[in-house]
């Protein structure tokens, strides 16, 4: 068995480096990446039996077509030219992508306007969700990091039962929301379990906000501990109305317009 053979570091006096990443069977070289920093600007090789097949372009720590590599690569003397007898990848990829970020928007619309929802003002934030019944709603406004924090944080436990009972893993039945970049959909959720649920979470975020302590992934850590959280969680100020709410109404099952990014 041949020994694998570790990536090669270079960095040259300019403050460039040089990756080089070899087969681990024949040790042939698979990849070279040309960059400064953490991809300010980068160039990506690819090689197969020796022949180079692929190239990928970075600047401002994001892949990027051939033709911003070559405009940003002006500031950086010794950055090798992009080779132009190979398929733009990653300009096909953008294309891809943007395409179908297009494409995720129009649907949202569509199903935006196929929504009780559509009978609301639309809120500026990107992270909402409004629970209607009939003729009465409730709009709860709040950020990314806070549905994030509560996927993630161990010491919420409540937090992703809370949120699926919400809509944002699915709702039994509904087929699931979870689709990656789409956003805005409407599941049905079952009233009392959201308000036990959103009782539940309260209390915990209540506990989570009062704690002085680093989030629970970093208990026990030997890294640096972070600076104390200066975000606000929005979840000990939202849950007791929409606790109200939910407590006033009578019907078993609410309609749930879940938007979050």
């Amino acid at each position: 068995m041949n020994p694998k053979k570790l990536p090669e570091y270079e960095k040259l006096s300019s403050g460039k480096t040089i990756i080089r990443r070899y087969d681990d069977n024949d040790g042939s070289l698979v990849e070279e990446t040309h960059g400064y920093g953490i991809l300010e600007i980068a160039i990506k090789y690819t090689f197969s039996k020796g022949v180079k097949t692929d190239e990928l372009y970075f600047a401002k720590r994001r892949m990027v077509s051939r033709r911003t590599y070559e405009k940003a690569r002006i500031d950086y003397a010794d950055m090798p030219p992009a080779d132009g007898t190979i398929e733009d990848w990653g300009s096909l990829l953008l294309r891809g992508a943007r395409k179908q970020q297009l494409q995720n928007k129009a649907e949202a619309e569509r199903r935006l306007a196929e929504s009780a929802e559509s009978r609301f003002p639309r809120p500026a934030s990107t992270n909402w969700l409004r629970v209607i019944s009939g003729e009465k709603s409730h709009l709860v406004v709040f950020a990314s990091h806070d549905w994030k924090v509560l996927s993630r944080e161990s010491s919420i436990p409540m937090g992703r039962h809370w949120l699926q009972s919400f809509g944002f893993h699915g709702t039994p039945g509904s087929g699931g929301i979870a689709k990656g970049l789409e956003v805005g959909f409407e599941v049905a959720g079952d009233r009392l379990t959201m308000l036990n649920d959103s009782k539940s979470l309260l209390s915990e975020v209540t506990a989570f906000v009062n704690n002085p302590t680093e989030p629970s992934q970093w208990q026990g850590s030997i890294r640096p501990r972070r600076k104390p959280r200066k975000h606000i969680l929005a979840w000990p100020s939202v849950l007791p109305p929409l606790i109200d709410f939910l407590s006033g109404l009578q019907e078993p099952k609410v309609t749930i317009y879940n938007h979050h990014r």
